[in-house]
């Protein structure tokens, strides 16, 4: 995979298409642009799971909405355990 960010999004062109791609400018903080309201242009790949991006195509469009990196059907169970885990591990332990 030849990427540095890669972006799942909706482009301004048409809603109705699901894209990846990689920011034109690699130091712009894509969720915070999009989030303020600028524009982002983004290179397209041209795949269509960040699993399997494709390669690097020369369309470029601008973001109307930023996606998860995964769909739910990539995604399959997601476990996560935070940091206070142990704190709740040693109160049964006290009890």
């Amino acid at each position: 995979m030849s990427f540095k960010r890669l972006v799942r999004f909706v482009p301004e062109s048409d809603s109705s298409k699901i894209l990846l791609g990689e920011p034109v400018d690699q130091e712009v903080d894509v969720g915070v642009a999009t989030k303020k309201g600028e524009k982002v242009e983004v290179k397209v790949f041209s795949g269509k799971s960040a699993l399997e991006p494709g390669s690097l195509t020369d369309k470029v469009e601008k973001i109307e909405r930023v996606l998860s990196p995964l769909t739910q059907t990539e995604a399959g169970t997601i476990r996560c355990i935070g940091l206070n885990v142990r704190n709740h591990f040693s109160s049964e332990i006290q009890r």
